[in-house]
């Protein structure tokens, strides 16, 4: 309830310095009086035609602001990726930029990368043309451009607008502390001051953002070698390890022979001699029996 009330002595006070900064009013014409008096309502005034507007610039709206974010994609085919890697992140130094991204992979035996740069709005255009230079082939190419103007024009009547509201309540914090000193009601406006000091900060913060980022252009590369130059024989190729390996298999599987062997021996040769001791005393009982029947 108090936040309210102090919100209206805010308006009240805004409205008040508002109704004593207008102009005196200026004196009417004689035909102005004339309707007057007679109960008439002035004739509204003609508006301006074109050519009156063209020919006084202060009648004319002032031009807005041109703030536009420009991105760049390319999509290049190069003859050594790491190298090529180093050549940009010099083109980028010496066209006063830098690079915001890098990173490189192998797909296979092939090794991609892609990288970020950062050169100034004015000279996208020479590092362009310096990139295409570099690479063996340019897959794809895109320029967007993102207008902003807008925006930033909202922004900055939004912080005239927040600037003015805390003047307006400042003066209303000095009021406050001489007419009722009350700790509540200074903490109240004091709550008041500093929401509108965070929005204005916030609302700056993003007006800087945007003049930064129209500032600096934006360069996304995606590096691709040329299969073309991939070498016959890999570098990374050894006869010997392979050999090391192949012997390291023979090994392996001689071992593995040898275990079936030993596991062959140790373990079912003892069970095959029972199994055999346990077929022959059958075949000698069978065989006792038939010599019996035979005698009989």
């Amino acid at each position: 309830m108090k936040q309210k009330v102090f919100a209206l002595l805010a308006l009240a006070a805004i409205s008040c310095k508002a109704e004593h900064a207008l102009p005196p009013p200026e004196p009417k014409a004689a035909n102005a009086d004339f309707s007057r008096a007679a109960g008439l309502a002035p004739p509204p005034a003609p508006p301006p035609s074109a050519n009156a507007v063209a020919s006084r610039p202060e009648l004319q709206a002032p031009a807005l602001p041109r703030i536009i974010v420009r991105t760049a994609e390319v999509s290049l085919i190069v003859g050594d990726t790491g190298a090529t890697v180093e050549t940009l992140a010099r083109l980028a130094a010496a066209n006063g930029g830098y690079v915001t991204d890098s990173k490189l992979w192998r797909d296979g035996e092939v090794m991609r990368a892609t990288l970020t740069v950062r050169v100034p709005a004015p000279k996208l255009e020479a590092a362009l043309a310096a990139i295409r230079k570099v690479a063996t082939r340019v897959e794809s190419e895109t320029v967007s451009g993102d207008d902003v103007s807008q925006e930033y024009v909202d922004l900055e009547s939004q912080v005239r607008n927040l600037e003015a509201a805390e003047v307006e309540m400042r003066q209303l914090m000095a009021t406050v502390r001489e007419r009722t000193k009350k700790a509540e009601d200074i903490l109240a406006v004091y709550e008041q001051l500093t929401q509108l000091r965070g929005q204005i900060e916030t609302a700056k913060g993003r007006m800087r953002y945007l003049a930064q980022m129209s500032a600096m252009s934006t360069i996304k590369l995606t590096l691709t070698p040329n299969p073309v130059t991939k070498p016959v024989v890999e570098a990374g190729w050894q006869p010997v390890a392979v050999m090391k390996d192949a012997s390291r298999a023979l090994v392996k599987t001689a071992q593995g022979l040898a275990d079936v062997v030993i596991w062959a021996v140790i373990y079912f040769g003892p069970l095959l001699l029972v199994f055999a001791g346990v077929i022959f005393i059958a075949w000698r009982v069978v065989r006792r029996r038939a010599g019996w029947a035979r005698a009989s």
